[in-house]
């Protein structure tokens, strides 16, 4: 009768790890397509911030200052802010799997310790 209960609570947490096995594969497709748009978006924000530059360069070219250059200035700082931000941003979301994969494994050893203790 032992072996029958060990064998159904073996089938229930072989269950329940394959269970959590396929909702950490759903979260890192759901993550590795937040990376795909991150990029996409941090490659639009780069081209974005080379045109600007080309603008400021040939706005500053006059000898007077000019209000347009000053706001030129100001636009491309704030767009190379986002673009770091951005790049933080990517940084922290590809750390997410092997955070996510770490803690499962250690959840994982304290279920079974805590399983191996009971009577």
């Amino acid at each position: 009768m032992a072996a029958t209960q060990d064998g159904a609570y073996l089938a229930h947490l072989s269950d329940t790890v394959t269970a959590i096995a396929e909702q950490l594969g759903e979260q890192r497709e759901v993550q590795q397509n937040m990376l795909t748009v991150l990029n996409d978006l941090l490659e639009a924000n780069l081209a974005q911030s080379e045109m600007l530059a080309d603008i400021l360069a040939a706005a500053t070219q006059d000898t007077g200052p000019s209000p347009v250059a000053e706001a030129l200035q100001a636009l491309a700082a704030q767009v190379q802010q986002m673009d770091e931000t951005q790049t933080s941003l990517i940084g922290r979301v590809a750390e997410l799997p092997a955070a996510i994969g770490s803690q499962f494994e250690i959840s994982l050893k304290q279920r079974s310790a805590a399983s191996g203790a009971k009577p």
